[in-house]
């Protein structure tokens, strides 16, 4: 009897640790709060807003505490409405040099992840929120 409720005791302690990472993400909550800054596209059609990730998890706390790459972004559009979130788990920098915002013209992202910089095609996402699919 005690080894089953021991081993009902891990099981549900590893399902509890585990929900906690997934559902309570640092990059999970944002908003006002934790803006660090804000990138305009040329054409103002789209913005890129700069959040800190906020210490949730042991993980997000000990990021926090390294002090780099600390960052992750929302892209919107001028209506506020989200297009685009940074992947929750990634940790970026807070450099802004060579970002690139998407435009009406072109639906290409460009920002720095940890690996190196990243060009991500937004044109489904973009029509997904404006209606058109």
């Amino acid at each position: 009897m005690k080894k089953i409720l021991l081993k009902l005791i891990i099981l549900s302690s590893s399902c509890l640790a585990i929900t906690w990472l997934l559902l309570f993400s640092s990059s999970s909550f944002y908003g006002d709060f934790n803006l660090c800054y804000t990138e305009e596209g040329d054409d103002g059609e789209y913005y890129l807003n700069m959040y800190q990730h906020l210490p949730t998890t042991p993980i997000a706390v000990y990021k926090l505490i390294d002090g780099y790459n600390k960052y992750f972004w929302v892209l919107y559009n001028k209506e506020g409405k989200e297009i685009w979130h940074s992947p929750h788990y990634a940790y970026l920098s807070d450099m802004v040099g060579g970002l690139v915002v998407p435009t009406k013209k072109n639906n290409f992202l460009r920002y720095k992840s940890n690996e190196g910089w990243e060009t991500v095609d937004l044109t489904d996402k973009i029509n997904q929120v404006n209606g058109k699919k």
